[in-house]
């Protein structure tokens, strides 16, 4: 029988009155600034020391309860992993099993996480099954460095891989990384995980954290983590676009089953930008947040960037600002299309915000470019868990796109969009079979070549069944 690997989360503060009633005297307060709530880490019921302390000191000097839980949880799959399938043991001589690890261990550990089939008898599955997704290993990955890394600095311990200085790309910031073990390319090509409209609704409902009995778990980031999937649905956006768009460019909400909206072509792959069809039904979960928990988070908090760009005035088109370091330039302009991802974080509202629609929900600055990733597989991970357990566990951020491009193209080929336009138009998107909507959906895509569309499109077949209706959002 395996060990059972836990997080536990903190127990709530004593009540020093309700004590008082229960000794009949008052109690020593002993409480002080030690006094952290963090998350911990259990083996059997009992407290790994050294994650434990480890995750004590990230809440003491960053005490989001929220994030450190998601750092507990990436940590729980090495300890469980050294224990069970390592059998390093848990308990002997106050030895740790995380502190008895060594470079082959994490050698194992990776290729138990990213090629199973490599460790497990081929049975003719998937060579994908079972192994975690690139998202996932990349947060194990960074969790487990911050450990060791905060091992070596406290007790001089030395970790089970090599670590190397790191320029991060986009940000410039200064870091460090493990050396190898980068994430497993796939072998599925493009095709990817689209979902169905029903399992949609699923992740959107699992994004506010509302379980299948309709009880909701308190998360600050629900909201936001709901627009940003119903973006992605709406658009089809790749991710760097969904990580940097502003609130200026989201398409306002419409009384038709479709709009357009116009994708910034310099934070395109491929600066591969244009015009792309929008479904309508999703846009209200974004104002939602727009004029919702975002107005409340920008309200009391102040973005401050380097060399920031004030902005007099935007529109869905363009943005005119100014630029306080140089007072000479006077009041600039640049089209949204051609706003690089460094422009825009400089970027400044009138009323002190950033305009970029992801924020964070502690400090409202732009949500980081990864952090998009732990959204989408968060709510994935609640919903197989919370509501549905048939959801894909599979499911990742760029198939929010193919998704996008699975819909678009039974929408055009059912004959929704081409109902959408004036009757002069609609001939242009009346089709008679699949292949013959390939070249709508591939100028909503940005694609250069339709082979690139055709790889989106492989799994289409599965959604002929449904009605035209589903992927509009009608009742």
């Amino acid at each position: 029988m395996g060990h059972k690997v836990k997080v536990r989360q903190p127990l709530a503060s004593l009540d020093l009155d309700i004590v008082q009633r229960a000794l009949g005297e008052a109690p020593l307060d002993l409480r002080g600034k030690d006094s952290i709530p963090a998350p911990y880490l259990t083996i059997d019921g009992r407290i790994n020391a050294a994650t434990s302390f480890y995750l004590w000191q990230h809440c003491r000097s960053s005490p989001h309860l929220g994030t450190a839980t998601r750092i507990a949880g990436d940590l729980k799959n090495w300890v469980s992993f050294l224990v069970n399938e390592r059998n390093l043991p848990p308990f002997i001589d106050d030895r740790d099993p995380v502190l008895m690890a060594t470079e082959e261990d994490w050698a194992a550990f990776y290729r138990h996480s990213q090629y199973p089939e490599a460790t497990t008898p081929a049975d003719g599955r998937d060579t994908d099954a079972g192994a975690m997704t690139s998202g996932s290993w990349n947060r194990v990955r960074s969790a487990t460095k911050r450990l060791y890394e905060h091992l070596d600095r406290h007790y001089q311990h030395p970790m089970p891989f090599d670590v190397v200085d790191v320029v991060h790309q986009g940000s410039g910031r200064r870091g460090t990384s493990i050396v190898g073990y980068q994430p497993r390319r796939r072998s599925t090509g493009s095709r990817g995980t689209p979902i169905d409209p029903h399992f949609v609704q699923i992740l959107l409902q699992a994004a506010l954290r509302i379980d299948s009995n309709g009880q909701q778990r308190t998360y600050l980031g629900a909201d936001r983590d709901q627009a940003v999937l119903a973006l992605g649905f709406a658009t089809g956006i790749r991710r760097n676009n969904l990580s940097n768009v502003t609130t200026y460019e989201v398409p306002q909400c419409v009384t038709r089953d479709f709009t357009v909206t116009r994708v910034a072509d310099f934070i395109t792959k491929g600066d591969a930008g244009g015009d792309a069809f929008v479904f309508a039904h999703y846009l209200p979960l974004v104002w939602d947040y727009i004029e919702g928990r975002r107005a409340e988070l920008t309200a009391s908090k102040t973005y401050t960037p380097a060399n920031p760009l004030h902005i007099e005035e935007a529109d869905e088109i363009r943005v005119r600002y100014t630029d306080h370091s140089r007072p000479e330039a006077g009041t600039q302009s640049r089209s949204w299309v051609i706003a690089d991802e460094a422009f825009r974080t400089r970027l400044v509202n009138p009323d002190g915000s950033s305009p970029i629609l992801c924020l964070n929900e502690y400090t409202a600055e732009p949500l980081a470019y990864d952090s998009l990733s732990n959204i989408i597989e968060s709510a994935r991970d609640f919903a197989a868990a919370h509501i549905e357990p048939a959801f894909p566990k599979a499911f990742r951020i760029h198939d929010l796109r193919h998704s996008y491009a699975v819909h678009l193209l039974l929408a055009i080929y059912h004959g929704a969009i081409a109902k959408s336009l004036p009757k002069n138009r609609r001939n242009d998107y009346n089709v008679d079979h699949l292949s013959a909507a390939l070249e709508l959906v591939k100028a909503s895509l940005g694609h250069a070549s339709e082979d690139s569309t055709k790889l989106y499109l492989a799994t289409a077949h599965r959604f002929l069944g449904i009605p035209a209706e589903d992927f509009v959002g009608a009742p």
